[in-house]
């Protein structure tokens, strides 16, 4: 997958019993990313510093909900955590590298 990728949602579907967002990308691939593994993942400055010196470790989030999303714009989103935490802005590009099951 390359660093770049320019592609869009088309839907985005929160599972709550399984814990799993679901992204429908415009070429077809569809995303399905833990919502521990996109709250310990967030790119906030909070969670991941200024510098690279300065990432936190964030750990238990086993059980961390999805309480809220909205859109940014048209390059990313927001989500809001059960754990209060709602700062992080996930660009689309971001999301996708998240997946490790993308492909190029």
């Amino acid at each position: 997958m390359s660093q770049n990728s320019s592609h869009q949602p088309v839907e985005i579907r929160p599972h709550t019993k399984s814990k799993i967002l679901e992204i429908e990308w415009d070429d077809g691939h569809i995303s399905k990313l833990t919502y521990e593994y996109l709250r310990v993942e967030c790119p906030c400055a909070d969670c991941k510093g200024h510098t690279p010196d300065q990432a936190k470790t964030i750990t238990g989030k086993e059980n961390v909900d999805i309480t809220d999303f909205q859109p940014v714009g048209n390059y990313a989103l927001q989500l809001s955590f059960d754990d209060g935490h709602n700062t992080g802005i996930f660009t689309w590009d971001y999301l996708r590298r998240l997946d490790t099951s993308a492909e190029a």
